[in-house]
């Protein structure tokens, strides 16, 4: 949406910044019709000028309707001429006008022109009845050879400029219609490609989300398998003991028998409390935040990773701080965030190493750390093992310490990776405010 709007944006600048142009070029093609105007009613004037009628003294008889000829003809071929006349010491010589004259409102006087041979161009206003007709008046003052002086005037409507403009306005309308219609048709097929490209970006998401969908409940499904397998098979074993104990008869153990029974109910309540973190991962929103002692929560991670360990032939050493470390939260998300982080150390600590676990207050925060003897986490990779499906472990799903970093965050805290000491093996730190009273 935010990519269409800026289309339209950027096509209503490219037609606003069109119109101005339009705009200045008409504004300066007016300007040189005008000057065209102009010139080309001095130049009539000059050409009347030079008829013998107004170059000598005493006229021939033929001079003035040759002069006359000469203004019909000059009517034919210019529409715009309103009227020819000339006069002398405020006597008029001769007077052609193309339409009837005023009988309402006088004619304003014209302005004296100059006594020289040059043209004075002004504008004026016919009142013709109840109409105005705005025209240019061109005078010439001519000198005779015995002093006087007769002034030629002819007036052309001030339509002549539209028509000059005509052809320039004509030309540049087309090319500001056809250039909008290029831009609309343009931008029209960039905002379809767009809206075409965001169609299939979003279809494209919607898939990639099923995928993740699936490829998560696949790997939550792998891991519940995965953490559920080991008390099972311990649960399994003392229900052989326990069958076993009873086909003893009257030699049975009755001590023996309550043993393996408690150790049954101490598994199922394990797994009951996995299923719980399990569906709390599903739906967080179902618990309230609460304070819980991050030493406690390790106790209890330890407590169902133990038979692990003891398989793989790795040691814990466990350093925790004395005093409680009390944060608020939530516990069941946080001590699964815990064993990602340790079961992730005991995936890759090799036989025989220790996996350390310490705890302890550093002013206002809590701190964990896990340490591990393994490979190590190449420095291009410590950022990007905490994003989803991130995995550069065989058979590795990428959501645990993603899940990790999300309970981290939820109780106000933060989660990195570092070298371990001397720069053998990973340390991760978890940093969390403690808790106020």
């Amino acid at each position: 949406m935010l990519t269409a709007l800026m289309i339209l944006l950027i096509a209503g600048l490219a037609g606003i910044n069109l119109w101005f142009l339009v705009k200045q070029y008409a504004h300066s093609s007016r300007s040189a019709a005008t000057l065209s105007a102009l010139q080309y009613g001095t130049l009539l004037t000059k050409h009347l000028a030079r008829q013998p009628f107004l170059q000598t003294v005493q006229p021939a008889p033929g001079d003035a309707e040759q002069f006359n000829r000469a203004v019909d003809l000059l009517q034919h071929i210019e529409p715009e001429l309103e009227y020819v006349t000339i006069t002398e010491r405020d006597v008029v010589l001769y007077h052609k006008e193309t339409t009837p004259p005023s009988s309402s409102v006088p004619q304003p006087a014209p302005a004296q022109p100059v006594a020289s041979e040059r043209t004075h161009i002004s504008p004026k206003k016919l009142y013709l009845g109840s109409n105005i007709v705005p025209v240019i008046t061109f005078t010439r003052q001519l000198n005779m050879a015995d002093g006087r002086q007769r002034s030629l005037q002819i007036a052309l409507k001030k339509d002549i400029v539209e028509r000059e403009q005509a052809g320039a306005s004509t030309a540049i309308t087309t090319m500001f219609n056809l250039s909008l219609i290029t831009i609309g048709v343009s931008f029209g097929i960039c905002l379809l490609a767009i809206i075409g490209l965001v169609r299939r970006e979003l279809s494209g998401e919607r898939r990639r989300r099923q995928d993740e969908h699936l490829a998560f409940a696949g790997a939550v499904a792998s891991s519940i398998i995965h953490d559920f397998r080991n008390p099972m098979s311990a649960m399994r074993l003392d229900a052989q003991l326990l069958q076993q104990e009873s086909n003893r008869g009257a030699d049975s153990r009755p001590m023996r028998m309550n043993e393996l029974a408690t150790r049954i109910n101490t598994t199922i309540d394990r797994l009951d409390i996995l299923l719980l973190e399990f569906l709390l991962i599903a739906k967080p929103e179902a618990v309230e935040r609460e304070h819980f002692d991050i030493n406690a929560s390790l106790h209890d991670g330890m407590d169902l990773l133990k038979l692990r360990f003891e398989k793989a032939g790795i040691r814990t050493d466990t350093s925790l701080a004395e005093q409680p470390l009390s944060i608020q939260g939530y516990p069941i998300q946080f001590k699964r965030a815990l064993l990602n982080i340790i079961h992730n150390a005991e995936h890759y600590a090799p036989p025989g190493s220790a996996v350390t676990i310490r705890t302890r207050a550093e002013g206002s925060d809590a701190i964990v750390e896990i340490l591990d003897e393994g490979p190590g986490i190449p420095a291009r990779d410590r950022e990007r093992i905490f994003d989803l499906f991130y995995s550069n472990r065989p058979g590795g799903t990428g959501i645990g310490l993603a899940l990790t970093k999300t309970a981290v965050e939820n109780c106000g805290g933060t989660v990195a990776v570092r070298p371990g000491p001397q720069g053998k093996g990973s340390c991760f730190v978890i940093r969390v405010p403690l808790a106020t009273a």
